[in-house]
């Protein structure tokens, strides 16, 4: 099942004078198609699997798949929609003649690739000519042929990209990166479903690290016991856990991670877990014992900015806005310096949890219910350690949903 939002995308590439759009990026093709990409993917070229997905709403998404993960889909999209090319991977499907005992295993495999062309050979990987060719086949049966298309080509490798204009001269490649990032913004139930057990997840993690806290435990073990305590949550809910990562820090040092923890350090949490592929991304910031003059100083204009943020953080206000309310409430605290590119981004499916829109000066898009936004505000101070308060947010008509029940406010450990 994709989970695009047609009728977003439609007026999106309306606007951007798109008739359609090619999305070669594995993550995107498995957002358009409700389809896995392929191990052909992990080669991280253009061409193993592309998802064509028409501007208007009405017409359906097709697709280029390899051979092997063409039943996907096809399951999906339907077989009309659905061309292919091969891969290195060699397969045979011998379950029409399984019951003839007197054939040879050599026998039945060749009765199953009888249909074969002659001098068939499959290539190293796969061959992207073939794929483009493939795609071209599918914009003609679309009308296509001299259309405006757009790409994923914040992935595209530049020679990708060269043999694409070189297959399909006729067509006008145009950079869609943005427009597909605003697509994606706005999130599906199923995706919003996703995120919130993630985050779940990752909450039901930071019990178990709290507990496991003393003076003398190394930042590894607690990192550990966090990764168990999600270990156990997946083990009682059953949910989908795909990945998982987490920047735990102790210390003055907080780049250098930390090693075991002692009274007065600060410990910084920013933790997030996979399900099918979207990442939550939350954090909190502890100290144990008791907090220094200066610990309690950074964390407390660290709150007043989030607090000042959060106020805009709902439909209705632009993401710079978020911005400009945190720099200036850090500002009134006397950190007249602070100097942060970005407060927090969107979450989706991605290689990396941070994806656009950003929380950033820059960022003038509107906030939109169906966003799902991770909203942070960190600092990381060689001598004192590392701090960051953040919170996964559903963007609903009433305003920001966060996802954790944890405070974000510093406290202290028990020593």
């Amino acid at each position: 099942m994709s989970d695009v939002n047609r009728a977003r995308a439609q007026r999106l590439m309306q606007q951007a004078g798109l008739h359609a759009i090619v999305l070669s990026k594995p993550e995107s093709y498995a957002w358009a198609t409700g389809a896995p990409a392929g191990v052909a993917s992990l080669f991280r070229r253009a061409g193993a699997a592309l998802a064509l997905l028409p501007a208007p709403a009405g017409e359906p998404i097709a697709a280029v798949s390899t051979e092997l993960f063409a039943t996907h889909a096809v399951r999906a999209l339907g077989a009309a929609q659905v061309l292919t090319h091969s891969d290195w991977v060699e397969t045979a499907d011998i379950r029409p003649w399984i019951a003839d005992a007197d054939a040879s295993a050599a026998q039945l495999l060749q009765k199953a690739w009888r249909d074969r062309p002659t001098g068939f050979a499959r290539p190293a990987a796969f061959d992207a000519r073939t794929s483009f060719e493939q795609l071209g086949a599918l914009l003609r049966q679309r009308g296509l042929q001299g259309a405006r298309i757009g790409l994923d080509l914040d992935f595209w490798p530049v020679s990708d990209f060269a043999l694409l204009k070189q297959v399909l001269p006729g067509i006008d490649w145009v950079d869609a990166s943005a427009v597909i990032a605003a697509i994606k913004a706005v999130k599906s139930p199923r995706e919003i479903t996703r995120l919130k057990q993630a985050a779940a997840l990752a909450e039901a993690g930071m019990h178990q690290a709290l507990a496991s806290v003393r003076a003398g435990v190394h930042r590894d073990a607690i990192a550990q016991a966090w990764k168990q305590g999600v270990a156990d949550e997946v083990g009682r809910t059953g949910a989908k856990l795909t990945g998982q990562w987490e920047y735990t820090t102790v210390g003055p040092l907080p780049w250098q991670g930390g090693g075991a923890i002692g009274v007065g350090d600060v410990l910084k949490f920013d933790v997030g877990c996979l399900v099918e592929g979207y990442s939550s991304d939350s954090g909190r910031t502890y100290v144990l014992g008791r907090a220094r003059p200066r610990t309690r100083q950074i964390m407390q204009a660290l709150q007043d900015a989030f607090s000042a943020g959060l106020e805009v953080l709902r439909p209705g206000h632009l993401l710079s806005e978020v911005h400009a309310r945190a720099t200036r409430a850090i500002a009134r605290a006397g950190f007249t310096g602070f100097s942060r590119g970005h407060f927090g981004h969107s979450l989706g499916h991605d290689t990396f949890c941070e994806v656009p829109p950003f929380i950033a000066a820059q960022a003038h898009e509107p906030i939109e219910p169906g966003m799902v936004l991770a909203f942070e505000t960190p600092i990381y101070v060689d001598g004192e350690g590392g701090f960051i308060i953040e919170d996964q947010f559903l963007i609903t008509a009433e305003g920001a949903q966060a996802a954790w029940s944890l405070p974000r406010e510093l406290l202290e450990l028990p020593a």
